[in-house]
């Protein structure tokens, strides 16, 4: 068509002939042999076929006035039936109408709009010997009218071949035609030849060739034919502020909007519809409003075209109670206004009331149709809504249109999102196609539900099928990140490489997602700082990957850049960014992210409220988090069990009770807090009471909530109560549920004495994390049993668990409980060789520990000093009760004056250097030292020591007489202390104060033995003797019990604030190396 135009236009642009009318004879025509057939079908208003050829009849000019003005008014009035009638008159009477009357007859049958009678038109316009440029015209725009494009193109050659003029009434269909036939070349050869006849001014030519243009995106050409125009035309400026929203211009549309207006031009419906699109484009609700008065003053408001623009406006910008008034004073809603509403709310995320809408739709009497059903069903997916998307699903069937693409794939994404990836699978195979959006929604389902499997089956089923789109690659990256699988992400990332997808920001941002969260935030990097454009996302997912490596000093940093490059940081940005202050104890930046949010209006939002809370009393800065606590108007469960947790964290046990109290909602993890809280600070009977109110009130509590209480046995230590927790695990079928749970009832045996029942349960749990392996084997370490430490130590190595800073510090008190220097240097090696444990203080410390007891004082003390870190107090410890274990007095001055500097209030290290003096008999310097306690106020922590009887714990002090059974104790002591004798026990004056006379008296009476005594009486012969003291046990005391359990048979265990010692017919677990 484009070459026939091509050919035909240039010639007709060249001088026109003297005559453009075909020759013909008005006195010889001929006649017709279906007259009258034809003439009978037209009275019955059915004949395909007419014929104006009649045989000459003379008649005077005056005859055809009647018959002229008759079928004139039936045009005007649209009669066409009647016309129709009278034309069927005219043939019967053998009337032959002139050229004028032929082309009024021919717009009679071209105008009515009926098929049949255009193709009468056109066979008496082929007929016609005679045609002027109203009857080219009138056929042109019959074929325009019935969108027959390809047939307008071709009356307008042969019109131009004729030599007929084309007329400003024959340029706009033509155009048309152009448009609907995407045959952009020949607007422009038409606009020449529009030039050349002189209509280019002509405000309905005009107007069309910028309607053509603008239709093809040549708005600067569309532009230049408007401004030709004489005059202004609605009509025109619609065309260009269509033009320029086809293309998305929406600074170009509403600046042509605001000339329009700045000239006077009368926007009418169609404007205003067109300029509130753009405003929706654009999500300037201010623009939005603007045109929505304007129009109010025009007199639109009640216009529903206009009415369901603005509604749809609205909802692009966000402002729900808008679209819906809006909605609401529509007098008469249509169709359009019922969908718009529904995409409304569904836009929105009022997925309830969109369903709501949709229920009124149908009460109001109007249809479904694929928009509001496609809408629902968005609505229903994304609540989700299983029981109502089924029944449009329902409906879908019933009428044969669940295989349509859109409303069959809206059904898929439905089932998808509502959990049901096997029915959405079944909706997809019914499909009678797939487009990527189909094939995409039954992905995401499956990586939703983390089905890795049909995941990437249906992905590599879908590469047979059509190419993944970007929305395919981004799915299969979250899988991968989701997953966790690098290898995964990188494949695909291998197949974007090969394929030579052209990458969105989606796509990298994917890419930056899974890289950061598998770790491998070099390979994120690199694509990071690649990437030409970078949202929220992209930034947001860079930081997370770095906050989550522990790289939080670069969060900080990556956050300044985020709004150097000008991305606003969003509530993610922020979580991100105050977790790295919290983990940085960065107070300073922490308030400068507070005052962002300030300023950004963020601060009222729940999880960054939250966060702040918790920097602030991370930082020991209560004031700052009591305020931003004060501030929020809605204090819900969950800022205030962070509250809770920042009170808790600072010891204010009464304050996090007294909020805790006052909560009227209680989560799990309140009451858990409080429990874990008193647990921490010691406060067993309020825990158990609080948990006993747990109970009572009919909280469901889980397997957490028992592991304070665990912990609090186990710290008593209380192994009776313990194991009545055990009984309450078992009957809640928490056993072997909770690796959590399991290692606290391990832990908590261990730390009981009873190292048997630990390992046993140790041995029955299925998943064993490093925590619970840790506790074994410091409990094997503590109980003095340092082979069996390396036994389970080398299990642990077998079963793949990686040993971390506590394993090795258990490993090393081992040894030094164990004398095993060699095997100690050995592990301290081995945890230096190790890059993912972080040597600390502890670890140096037990090494001091474990070559000053075996005598190498020296090498101890080389130890400290080439300590990366600054020794601690307990480092400094260990090498001053390794002086005393070893008398030695040089090295015990330099590691007291130590830590009479660094722990002054510390009674234990004056007694310790006291006793170093006393044992080399420096009885002044001794002296000294006691002095010096008590001129700085520092009193000797008393030693207490308990034991626990049919859960009743029984507790003593040195010489306590206040005990019902103290007779019968010291009765029993001393008798023993006979036997004890005939066995050559001599007590050591060593820990007997010099102004003591009765050294065996004053021993008799020291805590542990009491408590031994009070075993003695009232525990079963076969019972083991368990007892607690908060102080080391004196070395006298530790000889006279292994005597006493030789002389009694009995089985006696002390734990004193260092280690375990088992006492059995007279030998001692520690091998009287402790």
């Amino acid at each position: 068509m484009l070459c026939s135009l091509k050919s035909i236009i240039p010639s007709a642009l060249s001088p026109a002939p003297s005559s453009v009318h075909c020759k013909s004879s008005p006195a010889t025509t001929f006649i017709s042999s279906q007259a009258k057939l034809i003439s009978s079908s037209l009275n019955g208003f059915n004949g395909p076929q007419t014929l104006l050829t009649q045989p000459v009849i003379p008649i005077s000019d005056a005859n055809f006035r009647p018959y002229s003005s008759l079928i004139q008014s039936c045009i005007d009035s649209q009669s066409f039936d009647a016309g129709k009638s009278i034309h069927s008159q005219m043939l019967s009477e053998g009337f032959v109408p002139d050229i004028y009357l032929q082309t009024k007859i021919l717009m009679l049958y071209a105008r009515s709009g009926d098929r049949d009678d255009i193709a009468v038109a056109r066979k008496m316009f082929d007929e016609m010997t005679e045609r002027n440029y109203t009857a080219w015209n009138t056929m042109i725009l019959a074929y325009s009218r019935e969108k027959d494009h390809d047939e307008v193109l071709q009356l307008f050659l042969q019109m131009l071949r004729d030599g007929a003029s084309p007329s400003k009434f024959t340029f706009p269909s033509v155009i048309k035609g152009c448009i609907s036939l995407d045959e952009k070349e020949a607007v422009s050869q038409i606009q020449s030849l529009i030039i050349k006849v002189g209509l280019n001014s002509n405000v309905v030519v005009g107007g069309a060739l910028v309607e053509g243009y603008a239709g093809f995106g040549w708005m600067n050409d569309a532009v230049a034919a408007f401004d030709e125009i004489d005059g202004d035309n609605v009509i025109s400026w619609n065309a260009i502020l269509s033009g320029y929203l086809k293309l998305s211009l929406l600074e170009e549309t509403w600046s042509s909007f605001h000339k329009m207006l700045c000239v006077g031009t009368m926007p009418d419906h169609f404007t205003f519809a067109t300029i509130i699109r753009a405003c929706g484009a654009m999500k300037s609700l201010s623009k939005g409003k603007l045109v929505h008065s304007n129009l109010i003053v025009s007199g639109y408001e009640s216009d529903v075209f206009v009415a369901n623009s603005l509604i749809e406006m609205y909802s692009s910008c966000g402002d729900e109670y808008s679209s819906r008034m809006v909605f609401e004073l529509i007098k008469e809603k249509n169709q359009v206004s019922w969908n718009s509403i529904i995409a409304s709310y569904a836009h929105l995320g009022s997925y309830d009331e969109a369903l709501h809408q949709f229920s009124r739709m149908q009460d109001s009497g109007h249809r479904c149709d694929r928009f509001n059903i496609g809408s629902s069903l968005a609505a229903c997916a994304a609540l989700p809504d299983l029981d109502m998307g089924r029944q449009f699903h329902g409906y879908l069937l019933r009428r044969f249109l669940d295989n349509d693409l859109i409303l069959g794939t809206a059904v898929v994404d439905m089932y998808a999102k509502c959990g049901c990836p096997e029915k959405a699978h079944h909706a997809f195979d019914k499909l009678d196609e797939r487009s990527e959006v189909s094939w995409n929604a039954l992905i995401s389902g499956y990586v939703q539900h983390d089905n890795v499997e049909a995941a990437i089956h249906l992905y590599h089923k879908m590469r047979l099928a059509i190419p993944p789109d970007q929305f395919t690659l981004a799915n299969m990256l979250t899988l991968a990140a989701n997953q966790g699988s690098v290898d995964l992400g990188k494949q695909i990332h291998a197949y974007i490489i090969r394929s030579g997808t052209n990458l969105n920001v989606v796509v990298e941002t994917e890419l930056v997602n899974m890289y950061a969260r598998g770790s491998r935030l070099r390979e994120a990097g690199s694509i990071f700082y690649c990437m030409q454009e970078r949202n929220n996302y992209s930034w947001n997912s860079f930081m997370d990957g770095h906050e989550k490596d522990g790289n939080y000093s670069f969060v900080l940093c990556l956050f300044y850049q985020m709004q150097l490059n000008g991305t606003k940081p969003d509530s993610f940005s922020l979580a991100s960014v105050l977790s790295s202050c919290i983990s940085l104890s960065d107070i300073k930046s922490g308030k400068q992210i507070h005052s962002f949010m300030i300023r950004n209006a963020m601060e009222d939002h729940k999880i960054l409220r939250c966060l702040l809370v918790n920097l602030y009393a991370q930082c020991e800065a209560m004031k700052y988090a009591y305020e931003v606590y004060e501030k929020a108007r809605d204090k819900d469960v969950y800022l205030n069990n962070v509250m809770i947790s920042a009170l808790l964290e600072c010891k204010r046990v009464d304050e996090a009770r007294e909020l805790f109290d006052q909560m009227g909602e209680r989560t799990l993890v309140s009451w858990n807090m409080m429990l874990m809280g008193y647990s921490k600070c010691g406060l067993k009977n309020e825990a158990f009471r609080l948990f006993i109110r747990m109970t009572i009130e009919g909280v469901i509590y889980e397997s957490l909530a028992l592991v304070p209480l665990f912990n609090i046995c186990a710290s008593l230590p209380a192994l009776e109560l313990g194991e009545m927790f055990h009984t309450i695990v078992i009957k809640r079928s928490f056993s072997y549920c909770s690796v959590v749970l399991d290692s606290a009832m391990v832990d908590m045996y261990s730390k009981c004495g009873s190292l048997e029942d630990a390992r046993s349960y140790f041995d029955r749990m299925d998943e064993r994390n490093i925590v619970v392996w840790n506790s074994m084997i410091t409990g094997y370490g503590k109980h003095g049993q340092s082979c069996e430490v390396f036994v389970l130590y080398r299990k642990m190595q077998e079963e793949n668990v990686k040993p971390n800073g506590v394993t090795f510090l258990s490993l090393l008190s081992a040894c030094s409980h164990g004398g095993l220097v060699e095997k100690g240097i050995s592990c301290f090696i081995t945890m230096l060789e190790e890059d993912e444990v972080e040597v600390r203080a502890e670890h140096y410390t037990c090494m001091v520990d474990l070559l000053g007891r075996a005598g190498f004082l020296k090498e101890a003390h080389e130890v400290i000093n080439k300590m990366p870190m600054e020794p601690e107090v307990s480092t400094w410890g260990a090498l001053l009760g390794a002086c005393r274990l070893h008398k030695e007095v040089d090295f015990g001055r330099l590691a007291a004056e130590k830590l009479f500097e660094l722990d002054s209030e510390n009674s234990g290290h004056y007694i310790l250097m006291a006793n170093i003096y006393s044992s080399v008999a420096m009885w002044k310097e001794g002296d000294q030292i006691r002095e010096l306690m008590k001129s700085r106020g520092v009193k000797k922590e008393p030693g207490v020591s308990w034991i626990q009887i049919e859960n009743e714990a029984h507790t003593f002090h040195a010489g306590d007489r206040n005990h019902p059974l103290a007779e019968e104790i010291y009765m029993t002591l001393k008798e023993l202390a006979g036997k004890m004798k005939t066995l050559g026990y001599v007590p050591d004056d060593n820990y007997v104060l010099r102004s003591v006379e009765d050294s065996e008296e004053y021993l008799l009476q020291h805590s542990e033995r009491l408590t031994i005594g009070l075993g003695l009486i009232k525990l079963h012969k076969r019972s083991v003797i368990r007892v607690f003291k908060n102080l080391r046990i004196c070395g006298d005391c530790h000889s006279a019990i292994k005597l006493i359990s030789e002389i009694t048979g009995r089985t006696i265990l002390v734990r004193d604030n260092n280690r375990f010692h088992h006492f059995k017919d007279g030998i001692c677990s520690c091998g009287g190396y402790w």
